[in-house]
């Protein structure tokens, strides 16, 4: 049964071959609207259900009535509901397995051949809503009332006075402390030596000869001369 007057209406051709030999293809092609029925309601027109099609001896689509391609409903139809759906497309030829795929038909079109159309992702297989122009901006009402003033909010200014304040601060961690037992502090330079010396008091002591005879004394009486003039001992032990 044709379509009633006045229907858009799509006519979609296929041809397939055997990849092996390329003999025309044997097998059926499905057409599947994703949407359970499409409702033209100025025409009083229900339109549900799927068409299974056939190929010919020359593998070309054909329709029941044995006429080149099968007019399908396209998919923007003014006025039908659902406004927007698409066609599941399944073909299954003879020693290859089940494709399945979506297509959108438009009502600009006249004809279409299944392997030039593009292809549609399964996720178009819905509904669309279409967004309408944004209208104009409402008036501007009466402004609301003082919010309360912020609280613990930090300025900039009060941010660089408690980061001064905690440089200035003793040992506000009690880490300072810490290190200075544990580590050289870099202030007194890179000279070891010169600290070791600093924490005992005393200078680096002078290489000094020592002279005299041990039989006689004198060279205990000039080892304690040494001794004095490094700050050893002090000159009034010296008998």
């Amino acid at each position: 049964m044709p379509f009633p007057p006045g229907v858009p209406t799509v006519l979609v051709t296929y041809t397939a071959a055997n990849p092996a030999g390329g003999q025309p293809a044997q097998g059926t092609v499905e057409f599947t609207p994703v949407a359970p029925a499409i409702v033209l309601p100025d025409r009083g027109i229900v339109f549900s259900g799927r068409g299974v099609y056939t190929l010919d001896e020359q593998g070309r689509l054909i329709d029941t009535d044995g006429t080149l391609g099968v007019p399908l409903l396209p998919c923007d139809i003014p006025g039908a509901n659902p406004a927007e759906w698409v066609w599941q497309v399944t073909v299954n030829l003879v020693g290859a397995g089940p494709r399945r795929f979506c297509i959108s038909l438009s009502t600009t079109q006249t004809e279409v051949d299944l392997g030039d159309v593009d292809q549609v992702a399964p996720s178009r297989a819905f509904y669309v809503t279409v967004p309408g122009p944004r209208g104009e901006q409402g008036p501007s009402g009466p402004q609301g009332p003082q919010g309360p003033p912020a609280t613990d909010a930090e300025t900039p200014a009060g941010t660089l006075e408690k980061i001064a304040d905690h440089a200035a601060a003793t040992d506000p961690h009690g880490d300072r402390s810490w290190a200075s037992d544990q580590f050289y502090p870099l202030a007194q330079g890179n000279d070891l030596l010169a600290r070791i010396v600093a924490l005992e008091g005393a200078a680096p002591a002078s290489t000094q000869t020592v002279t005299g005879s041990r039989s006689d004394g004198t060279a205990l009486a000039n080892l304690l001369t040494a001794l004095a003039a490094v700050g050893v001992i002090a000159d009034d032990t010296i008998e």
